[in-house]
Parts: structure tokens; sequence; C-alpha cells
């Protein structure tokens, strides 16, 4: 049976997908020139053949007998492409986790409409002009988190954890993408208000996202969100790469204050002029429960570092960054970890409130119903409601 649908759908949802004509051919199941033919109108797919592509693209199969195309997500700005790259660079993994990550925020933008729940705005800006230290310092004031706390902090797994509450409870959503690879994000943002967003990749080491999301929350700052990698580039790209090397000084001065790190035992019993050991470095992060980016980042804005062997370290450090195995996780404790607490909470409010049903909260949660009440009972405290 033939699908009568109009070829430029079929070759939006490819291309929304990032899923190159070869792709969608191996997807489907045909050849190069058959998808072609679907895309010029001079050929029909078959029912299957469209689901197998719908599935490929991770679509409903009915978005194919929409009248047009629907709505474009806004791209968001690539720090990460140099000029001349070209703009289809995505993998259909990071296209993926964009798109699911501006669906979830204007879910929860709607649902916190509907409940007339007033999200509260991010109340300090930064421009890239003023003194890091300075940004820094308002990032601290404003999350309330202390030095003597965060050394607590018993590892890295915990250190995410608070502060990404303390992130959240300042009204910014913090998602977590799965399937990307490290080497090609690091984190996103979307700095649109109420409700901005800010979105970690689970292959990183917990320390990295950490850093991640203080990056990432200096771009909210900024107003100016977008997708990362974290890597300074000045000589390639000036206007960009200064942006990025401004919020790379911000997190690091954020997470390990300037006073703070030049006072901490190690560092001011440091034999001036030599390298630094891989020991002291870890010793140093393991005091702040930050990474060793975070470590030579301050190295090098106090002055204890050349630029050259700073660049040096970083690259041969860069293994931290690969994929990490995370061990399995259940469905309840993978939905919060993915969405956040304030996500999440919201969903249930609604349904508490009779707004939305208990299928709205399968879908927007993603899981299957049977874990509703594991994870109400790990949000909210209490299997109430989903038992």
């Amino acid at each position: 049976m033939r699908a009568r649908v109009k070829p430029e759908l079929i070759r939006w949802v490819r291309t929304e997908a990032g899923l190159s004509v070869a792709d969608a051919a191996k997807k489907a199941g045909t050849s190069e020139g058959i998808v072609r033919q679907w895309e010029e109108g001079t050929r029909q797919p078959t029912v299957r053949q469209l689901r197998l592509l719908a599935n490929a693209a991770k679509r409903p199969l009915a978005i194919f007998y929409l009248a047009e195309p629907p709505w474009k997500f806004t791209a968001l700005h690539d720090f990460r492409r140099l000029p001349g790259d070209p703009v289809a660079d995505q993998s259909p993994a990071l296209r993926l986790a964009v798109r699911l990550a501006s669906e979830k925020r204007q879910v929860a933008l709607d649902l916190a409409t509907d409940l007339d729940d007033v999200p509260p705005t991010l109340p300090i800006r930064a421009s890239r002009g003023e003194p890091v230290i300075d940004v820094a310092r308002r990032i601290r004031k404003l999350l309330g988190v202390s030095i003597r706390e965060q050394k607590r902090w018993k590892d890295g797994y915990e250190a995410l954890n608070g502060w990404r509450q303390a992130v959240q409870d300042r009204g910014v959503l913090v998602f977590q993408a799965r399937g990307v690879e490290v080497s090609e994000m690091r984190g996103f943002s979307v700095a649109d208000e109420p409700m901005p967003l800010i979105v970690l990749n689970t292959k990183d080491a917990p320390n990295g996202r950490v850093f991640t999301l203080f990056h990432e929350f200096c771009h909210l700052l900024l107003r100016n969100g977008g997708i990362c990698d974290l890597r300074d580039r000045p000589s390639q790209r000036p206007e960009q790469s200064a942006t990025e090397i401004f919020c790379n000084a911000v997190a690091a001065e954020t997470l390990v204050p300037r006073e703070a790190f030049i006072r901490a035992p190690i560092v001011r019993d440091h034999t001036a002029g030599t390298a630094w050991s891989a020991r002291e470095l870890r010793a140093l992060a393991s005091h702040f429960s930050v990474s060793w980016e975070v470590v030579l980042r301050r190295l090098l804005d106090t002055g204890q570092i050349s630029v050259t062997d700073y660049r040096s370290c970083r690259e041969s450090l860069s293994a931290q960054y690969k994929a990490t195995r995370t061990g399995f996780a259940t469905p309840d404790r993978s939905a919060v970890s993915g969405l956040g607490q304030v996500f999440v909470k919201l969903v249930l409010v609604s349904y508490y409130q009779d707004r939305i049903t208990s299928r709205d909260v399968s879908e927007y949660l993603d899981v299957r119903l049977k874990h509703l009440a594991k994870i109400e009972e790990r949000v909210m405290g209490s299997k109430v409601m989903f038992r």
C-alpha cells in the first residue's frame, strides 16, 4: 500500500533529523535513488517504508500527513563551528537532543501557564567586557553555596547534584542529554526567558558536567545561548572564541574563587617555576570538588602556568571527557536525572490538579505508567497517586 504524502514532508523529516539520503535509504530498506524519487514526488513510499523512516527520524508516523512542514525550532548559535563550516554538521543524535530539549521546555512553559505559575526570571545579567571576578561573585551570591559547603561534597556526583539544584532553584531548567559524543557537544543552552534551559551531556564526567553547567549559566547571563564544546580557538574565531573564553573564565572563577585557590595549601607550597604533577592536580581537584579542567584554568588565571603548558595539559587530559560507563539506571532514576526535579515536579503537580492525564505524565517523562509511583516517591517523597 502506497502512502499518499507530500514529498516536501519526506524531505523535511529526513533533513531535520540529520539523515543523509544514504542513511534514509538504509533505514527504510530501499535505495538512494528511490528516496530521491520520494522527495521529488515521482514515486511514493509504502506505509511500511514510511514507518521505518519515521522510526529512524524519531518522529511519529502522523507527521508525514500534515498539510505542510511544522514550525521549526530556531537553530541554536553554534560556538563549535569555524568560519566556512557547513550548517548541517550536527549528528542525528545532537539534532534529536536539541529538539527534545526544546519540546520539553515548551511543555514546562505550557504547564506553568495553565497552573497560573509565574516562573522567576534571572535577576542578574552579565556583559563580556566586565571583570570576570565580578560576574562570578554575583553568581555565587545568587546561588548561595559557600566554599565550605562545596568542600563537603564527597564526590563528583554529589557536587553535580548540589550545583544543579542550586541553579534550578533560580528558575533554570537543567536537562541531561544521552547518546551524543562528548567530542561533539559538552552542553548547550537556550537563553530565552522565562525558564531558560541548560543541557548537559551524560557521557561527560560528573565534574566535567559541573564545569559545563557554569559555562552555560554564563551564556544565560549574557543572554547568548548556543551549542558548545568549551574549546578555546582565539586565532580562528575571534568574536565567538572571546565569548567561549569569557564563559570558561567565569565558570572557573565561580567554582574556585581566586582568593580561595591561592590560599589552598597545595598551591601555596608549590615550588614556583616547576611543572605541576598529576598528583597535585588531582589533589586540588578533590579539594574543591571540581575537575582538572577547572584547576588548570585557575593556574592559568593566577599566572602559575604558561598558556602553552595549560593547552598541552588540557589536551593530554581530554580522555577524561570521553564516554564513561555509568552503569544501569532504573527508569525512575533515569527520568529524574535526565529532566531534573523542577520539570518532573511541574508535571506531577499538573496531574494532581487534574490539568493533565496519567498518560500525559507518562509521555512527558518518557516512562511507562508502571514507573510513575517510584518517580513520585523519588521527587515528592511519597507514593500517593500512582500505586
